[in-house]
Order: C-alpha cells, then sequence, then structure tokens
C-alpha cells in the first residue's frame, strides 16, 4: 500500500507470534501519518494497537517488524508497513510503524561467496542461553557500553519445527548461531519470492551483510506498562535467539533489514570445550557458527562469542563460582598454514582467561591484509576447584652481586592456610649494571582482584566500538605473534630500578602473590 493511500482512522489488522510459532492477529487503528524527519529517517505511521493478543502486554523489542495489513482496492488487505518504534507511552499501544514503501526501496543483495575488521556496535542485542554469571558479565558489559542486550533462554525443550518465513513470523538476524547465539530478534514485513524484509528498522545500520537469517520461537510477551527499556522497563518477547539457519541477512539500513531465503552466509565453525582436570573426568562441548562477515569489514564476532561461550563452559563445568586454576588455549586453524595461530597460557581466575580470548578474538576479527580462510577456531580449557596461593613474606640476597653472572635468592613465602618454606631461586645480574646500590623489587604474578573490571571494561568495548590496537598486524605472521605474545608466565618476577620485570621464578600451579622491596648491591668482577 503507497504511503499516499494511508489515512487517519483507518482500521487494520497486525501480524505477530506472541506465543510459540503461531502467527497471531491483532487490531490497529491508524491516528495519522508523521513526515519525514532531518537525516536518514523517512515518514512513520502513527498507530494504536488493541486486542486479546496485545491488550495486557503492549508492544515492544520483538514486535519489530510486525506486518500491518489495511484494506486497500476493494477491500482486499494490503501491506501499509512495519511496527517499528515505540514511544515510551504508559500501556505500549502507541507505536510508530515505517511504511513498506520505505523498507522495500532496498533490496537484499547476494551474500558474499568469500569471507576483514570488528563488528560494529548494536542497538540491541539478544543473546541466547547464558546461565547466571555469564549473564550478569553480558548486562553488565552492555550497560557500561549503554548498550540494550536481552538475555534469551535456550529454545524449548525439544526444540521446535522449523518454520516458515512469511510474515507476521519471528525472524532472527544472528552475529552467531548453536550453542552461543547472538542476534536481534524481530518480525517478518513482506516476502516477494525468496526475498524478504523484515524488522521495519535497522540492525545497525552496517549496510552491506552477511548474517545468518533464522526463525525464532517465542515463550510469550513480557509484559510491563511502563515504557522506559533503556532502563529496563518495558514490554518484550522472550524469545530463544535464534532456530534455524534459512538464508542470509543481506542488507541493513535505516528502515528494515532484508535478506534471502536460500543459501546461508560464510561461517566459522567455533568449538569451545572444558575439562576437569586431574580425576572426575567431566568435560562441556559449546559448538557455534559465526557469521563470518570479514570480507565486508566488519569481523565474525569471535571476540564477543568467544569469552561468552568460554565462561558459559566453565560455570556449567563447576555448577559454582568458587576459586579455580585454569588453563586456557585459544587456537584459529587457517588454510594453508602448517601451525595454527594461537596461545596457551595457565591462570589462577576466571576472568583473566576471558580477557586474553576477546583480545585474540579482536586481533583475528580485525586482520584482512587479507582475511586469510579460517577453518576451525577452538577455546581449549582445563580447570580444577581452587588456588593454591602462597605469599611472598621476605627474601635473603647474596651481600654482594657481579653484574652479568648469577646470584642466588632465598625466598620465604606463606601458604595460605598453611605453612612456611623456602625457594632458592636464581637470578641473572644484568651485565649492564655499574657498582653501586638497586632498588629491587620481587613480586608475585598470581591472583588480580581487579581481574573482572578489566575484563568488563574490554567486554564492553566489544559492545560499543571498533577493534583498537597498539597497531595493525601487516601479515599473517605478525598476527600469530600478536596472539601468541597474549602468553602470560606466572609465577615471581624481579624488577631492578625502573627496568622492565623479569620472571625468574617460573609456576603454573601455584599463584605467587604480594611484593618485596629490597636492595641489590652490585661490586665490580675480580679479576
Amino acid at each position: 500500500m503507497p504511503l499516499s493511500q494511508v489515512r487517519p482512522g483507518m482500521e487494520c489488522t497486525g501480524l505477530s507470534v506472541v506465543r510459540g510459532t503461531t502467527i497471531s492477529q491483532f487490531d490497529v487503528e491508524i491516528l495519522d501519518v508523521i513526515g519525514a524527519q532531518a537525516g536518514l529517517s523517512g515518514p512513520r505511521i502513527l498507530v494504536r494497537a488493541s486486542g486479546p493478543a496485545v491488550d495486557a502486554t503492549g508492544i515492544g523489542p520483538g514486535f519489530s517488524g510486525s506486518p500491518i495489513l489495511c484494506p486497500g482496492a476493494g477491500g482486499a488487505p494490503a501491506n501499509a508497513g512495519a511496527i517499528s518504534e515505540g514511544l515510551g507511552e504508559y500501556g505500549n499501544h502507541v507505536v510508530l510503524v515505517t511504511p513498506i514503501e520505505e523498507m522495500l526501496r532496498d533490496q537484499p543483495g547476494p551474500a558474499p561467496a568469500t569471507a576483514a575488521g570488528p563488528a560494529r556496535p548494536l542497538d540491541a542485542l539478544s543473546v541466547s542461553g547464558l546461565s547466571p554469571r555469564t549473564r550478569d558479565l553480558v548486562l553488565r558489559a552492555a550497560a557500561r557500553a549503554k548498550r540494550t542486550v536481552l538475555a534469551a533462554p535456550a529454545g524449548p525443550l525439544g526444540g521446535f519445527a522449523q518454520q516458515p518465513l512469511v510474515p507476521g513470523a519471528s525472524v532472527a538476524a544472528m552475529l552467531s548461531s548453536g550453542d552461543i547465539g547472538l542476534g536481534a530478534i524481530g518480525t517478518v514485513t513482506y516476502r516477494d519470492g525468496s526475498k524478504i524484509w523484515a524488522f521495519g528498522h535497522l540492525f545497525d545500520g552496517a549496510g552491506r551483510r552477511a548474517l545468518m537469517l533464522e526463525d525464532a520461537y517465542v515463550f510469550g510477551v513480557i509484559g510491563n506498562p511502563l515504557g522506559a527499556p533503556e532502563v529496563g522497563l518495558g514490554t518484550y518477547k522472550l524469545t530463544s535467539a535464534g532456530g534455524h539457519i534459512q538464508g542470509a541477512v543481506t542488507s541493513d539500513t535505516v528502515a528494515s533489514i532484508a535478506g534471502n531465503v536460500g543459501a546461508p552466509p560464510p561461517q566459522i565453525p567455533l568449538t569451545i570445550t572444558a575439562a576437569e582436570a586431574g580425576g572426575a573426568g567431566r568435560s562441556v562441548q559449546l559448538d557455534a557458527q559465526l557469521a563470518d562477515e570479514r570480507s565486508l569489514g566488519l569481523g565474525a564476532s569471535m571476540s564477543l562469542a568467544a569469552p561468552i561461550g568460554a565462561s558459559q563452559a566453565l560455570e556449567q563445568l563447576f555448577r559454582d563460582y568458587g576459586p579455580a586454576t585454569v588453563t586456557a588455549c585459544f587456537r584459529v586453524k587457517v588454510a594453508g598454514r602448517a601451525r595454527p595461530i594461537g596461545f596457551c597460557n595457565p591462570y589462577f581466575d576466571q576472568f583473566t582467561p576471558l580477557d586474553d580470548i576477546l583480545q585474540a578474538g579482536s586481533l583475528v576479527d580485525a586482520f584482512d591484509l587479507p582475511a586469510p580462510r579460517i577453518e576451525h577456531a577452538v577455546v581449549r580449557i582445563r580447570a580444577r576447584r581452587g588456588v593454591r596461593s602462597d605469599v611472598l613474606i621476605s627474601a635473603k640476597l647474596p651481600r654482594r652481586v657481579v653484574a652479568g653472572r648469577r646470584a642466588r635468592l632465598r625466598i620465604t613465602v606463606q601458604r595460605r592456610s598453611g605453612g612456611r618454606r623456602t625457594l632458592s631461586v636464581p637470578m641473572r645480574v644484568p651485565r649492564g649494571l655499574r657498582p653501586g646500590s638497586y632498588p629491587l623489587v620481587l613480586s608475585g604474578t598470581g591472583g588480580s582482584a581487579s581481574a573482572e573490571d578489566a575484563f568488563l571494561i574490554e567486554f564492553a568495548a566489544e559492545f560499543s566500538d571498533f577493534f583498537e590496537g597498539p597497531s595493525e598486524p601487516r601479515t599473517l605472521r605478525e598476527l600469530a605473534k600478536r596472539v601468541a605474545g597474549l602468553h602470560r608466565d606466572m609465577g615471581i618476577t624481579a624488577r631492578i630500578r625502573r627496568g622492565r620485570e623479569r620472571l625468574i621464578h617460573r609456576s603454573d600451579a601455584i599463584s605467587f602473590e604480594g611484593r618485596l622491596r629490597l636492595r641489590l648491591r652490585v661490586a665490580r668482577a675480580r679479576r
């Protein structure tokens, strides 16, 4: 229906899923037509929704794209547009509709046949199947980035049948699909053969896209009459974050998302495993497919999906949030390269490994000189409950040391809730030190009280900004070196004067904590 035929007072019908996969109808009254605003936004239709399907809850996220059918020529129903925006009205019944002629201006294109850069920030993101701690991390990071994120359940027990993507059906545009679902959920507005238009607004307005086009399941509509989603208040559909991959979303503009049913977009398989070390032998495996948009400069969302999946796997493995000793390995298999890109590190907390995985994913997402063909991304975690922790108590140094030679330190440590012991630790004295007295600082590299906050700051940036590193790798070899450089040697370090810290005692099993300040006396070598 052309916008010129839409008139105030028209009695129309809306279509959307409010429970399961069945499309429901509700009444829609045209209140007025609003002219185009400054900038990119076009005209909008002001409507009021009513009827049993929406009276109790009103309209909220998930209804975006719901088609509005109005009487056309001869009384036959014609598609006037899609519900797209709320107004914060108490009860959530008065909303805006994007005219269908505005949506159809943007035609879906073919998905890229091959798969450089990170994913852009989203105005709304649905994340599926999260357990409590991981959900809390995601929501806190999103709040720091001032982004709206809905924690969606996994699909219904037993799954659901693949649904035809027809006007009124629930639809998802997914960055990641499977056990780690990341995307946005809305409603199909219009279909022409294999072409589909949905949402009635942008996903994140990136233009050309290569996202997975999926159906979705609606558990119900959560009603809240206060239309203030920016502070967590408002009606929304409680949905699964995607379901069956049915094609590709290839266009993302201010008026709609559009795509094609049929061939899926390029994908990268991501596998995350977590196993309990020493004894029980329990393990967890999560599998996902990442939409590979690197050829469009939009990354593959590895920096979001990989740390979310790693956190989820750890939580499922232990079923609690107690201290743990962790070894985490990140590997990316690249076609034509014998050795994978990655790292393997020990940790004495559950947040620092997530930070390293995030940074590695960001580096891989951003590399496009050129973008390599990634065959598989893998995160492997081995963990055991508890942390054996020793605190540095005191240290004895030789009375005199010689530059360029080894000195043996005797370091006393105290086991938390245990006894003391003394370590004999060799340390090479830098060759360039002149005779004299120098400050020496011994530090444990173990637990960090700020590990959670540090991770949240990095994680929030993935919701709100492009990848920013100190410098971009220029070659695949340099990328591999940068990712491998995330390696952490754990144990006791020494720093003389203001020089760099050097590891003098390595330990992957015991967390050393604390700091000692000493004086190192350097003498001339005897002839």
